[in-house]
């Protein structure tokens, strides 16, 4: 019977130190793995914005190349025309637009669909035949640039297909709007591009709802299949045959189509339970001795709807390394705690010592609660403790300092009485999420306190069981995010933009250039550089100060911003030296009308400011018909100014030293 109770007791005494080694490894590795996942969405998502920008610049320069007056004039014609007559201005609009249109499927474009003003189709380069019908009801975009004049891009299902679009304004030099021009791409063309630029693997998929909205039933069956983790979702079958056979540069990154399978198929549950949600979330899983990770990203269409995900796979070593030291330290502390029984059962052994050992177990146990409570009130995140009637049974003094209320104000309180948030009274609150079954909350969110200011946290919820086992409540983690989330602000603006000038910086310049000329390279063309340094800046800044300095630095940012077109990139380079990279699209473009168009806006500049802060500004151009590296290019540029430059001042030199003429 005496080992029989001592059995207990020591049963007891290691399912304690396993419970509080347990939650207190989950809540730090919660905490650890959050930070890390929430790091990568951010950074996930800056790669597909970067990409996707770098195509809508791809279909602006293809509609400056489209938008000729041929074009415009056989829209109007076509507006007003017959029957008999439309069908032939549309074959001559189809043979006009033959090699532009042959010229962009080889850059893995998909499509130029021309349409009138009332959203009905007039010609779809991949599908000729196929016209008359109005998209009016499916094709918001149309609509939207139809009525409001102003291009758009973005993610659009169509009558057809799913594409990322961006779709532009047909109007004549008078003025008269004609109608509308889109030009779209598969987005297996952004998927691989990902994928050649950034590690891992990049699946879309849409939702069946939204797409059966758009297609009938045929061309669902024909271009869609169902995802094999939920019925709810669509993969483009034309998209899945491109993605699959593509080839990553190096090999980076690489996830095999049998382990993606695998990562589905262990997924399953968890992507049924968070998909309907349309939610940022990322999905860990062990495979073996690898570490993955599964990145879902919602994805936003033209008019504001979620239309589906952009899911990213990727191996990650950082949460293997980091589920090893988690499981290392949990080894160590259960076998920390066999021994702690080991020596605890020698003492036992002695009938003399077992009261005094069970009063030194119970004051070691009354030490433990006071410490879980001195941990719980001392800790960095605001914590609070909610019932299942929503009643706030525990708050921690970080809470009690995050909300601005005495702690008689909060407990007893309705929980979205105290620091709610948008998501209570939804079907998103965590506590009722909780109680239908999920193990783990853990989103963002911006919390109103008491007094109407609102803070900005990363909210963390588990269950909460009685001594039963049942579920008797949750326990919510606050942790103040709101000075992450302005650094993070900052610094992605700061990256690339010069702070006085709003221009480029030169590492924006650099980024952005290199990608328009690998662009021209492919698609023909012709790139000027202008390089322009503002004179006697020294003169300006030790006779007139910095701060005419900067004002005559802001105003040649203004002068090179409003001379060239809101496709060509303009960068301050440092100092006093700018940069521009344009793109010629007529061959009346050449560099003495660059530089009179130039020397043209300096001048209304000057005629509005006092003699004493005119400015004055050398340039040097280069053109490049194709083939020299952007290097070479600025170099040069940068040669060709500095010999305006050299002669401008011994020009001034040669007239201050000529000799005064008698009268």
């Amino acid at each position: 019977m005496k080992k029989t109770k001592n059995l207990l007791r020591y049963l007891l005494f290691f399912a304690v130190i396993q419970a509080i080694t347990l939650s207190s490894l989950y809540l730090f590795k919660g905490q650890e793995l959050g930070s890390f996942m929430t790091a990568r969405q951010t950074e996930i998502r800056g790669q597909y914005t970067l990409i996707t920008r770098a195509y809508q610049q791809r279909m602006k320069m293809a509609y400056e190349r489209l938008s000729t007056p041929k074009v415009l004039t056989l829209m109007e014609q076509a507006s007003v025309a017959d029957k008999e007559e439309r069908s032939r201005l549309r074959q001559e609009l189809y043979s006009t637009m033959l090699p532009l249109y042959q010229h962009l499927l080889k850059n893995n474009f998909r499509q130029i669909h021309f349409h009138f003003t009332d959203g009905t189709s007039f010609l779809r380069m991949h599908q000729p035949q196929l016209f008359g019908d109005q998209l009016a009801g499916i094709r918001p975009s149309v609509m939207l640039v139809n009525s409001t004049q102003k291009a758009v891009s973005g993610y659009e299902m169509g009558r057809l297909w799913q594409a990322y679009r961006s779709v532009f304004p047909l109007s004549t030099a008078a003025g008269h709007h004609l109608g509308s021009v889109e030009i779209g791409l598969p987005f297996s063309t952004l998927l691989n591009d990902l994928m050649d630029n950034f590690p891992g693997e990049y699946r879309f998929i849409v939702g069946k709802q939204m797409a059966a909205a758009h297609l009938d039933a045929a061309d669902l069956r024909d271009h869609f299949t169902v995802t094999s983790f939920s019925e709810a979702f669509l993969s483009e079958a034309t998209d899945q045959k491109a993605i699959e056979g593509h080839t990553h540069p190096g090999d980076q990154g690489h996830i095999s189509q049998g382990q993606l399978d695998q990562i589905n198929q262990a997924l399953q549950k968890s992507l049924a339970r968070h998909l309907p949600a349309y939610q940022t979330v990322s999905l860990p899983l062990f495979l073996a001795d690898q570490a993955f990770l599964l990145h879902l990203l919602p994805i936003h269409d033209i008019a504001g709807e979620t239309a589906g995900y952009l899911m990213a796979y990727e191996q990650s070593p950082t949460l293997m390394a980091m589920q090893r030291r988690y499981t290392i330290g949990y080894l160590l502390v259960t076998a920390f705690s066999f021994l702690l029984i080991a020596i605890h059962s020698l003492y036992t052994t002695k009938l003399l010592h077992r009261l005094h050992l069970q009063q030194k177990l119970q004051q070691e146990l009354n030490e433990s609660h006071a410490d879980l409570d001195q941990i719980f009130n001392t800790a960095a995140d605001g914590m609070r403790l909610i019932n299942l009637e929503f009643e706030i049974k525990r708050a921690n003094n970080t809470f009690v300092d995050l909300v601005h209320l005495p702690l008689d104000h909060i407990i007893g309180k309705k929980c979205y009485d105290i620091f709610p948030g948008s998501d209570c009274h939804t079907d998103n609150c965590p506590l009722r999420l909780i109680s239908k079954g999920h193990d783990h909350i853990e989103h963002d969110a911006e919390k109103a306190r008491p007094d109407g200011t609102t803070l900005a946290c990363m909210v963390t919820a588990t269950p909460f069981y009685n001594g039963s086992g049942e579920l008797s409540g949750i326990i919510e983690d606050f942790r103040d995010i709101s000075e992450r989330k302005r650094m993070e602000q900052q610094l992605q603006a700061l990256s690339i933009t010069d702070e006085l000038t709003g221009l480029c910086n030169r590492r924006g310049f650099m980024n952005l250039a290199e990608q328009q000329l690998s662009y021209v390279e492919r698609a023909g063309g012709e790139v000027f550089i202008i390089f322009a340094d503002l004179d006697n800046m020294k003169w300006i800044n030790d006779t007139l100060g910095h701060e005419a300095g900067d004002k005559a630095l802001v105003l040649t940012a203004r002068l090179l911003r409003a001379t060239v077109r809101d496709t060509d990139i303009v960068g301050r380079m440092g100092g006093d030296e700018f940069a521009i990279l344009l793109t010629s699209v007529s061959s009346s473009d050449s560099e003495p009308i660059l530089l009179a168009r130039l020397e043209q806006e300096l001048a209304k500049i000057n005629n509005d400011l006092p003699q004493q802060q005119q400015i004055s500004i050398s340039f040097g151009i280069a053109h490049d018909p194709g083939g020299a590296s952007l290097d070479e290019l600025l170099v040069l540029a940068d040669a060709r100014m500095y010999a305006v430059k050299s002669k401008r001042k011994a020009a001034a030199t040669a007239q201050s030293t000529e000799p005064e003429v008698a009268g």
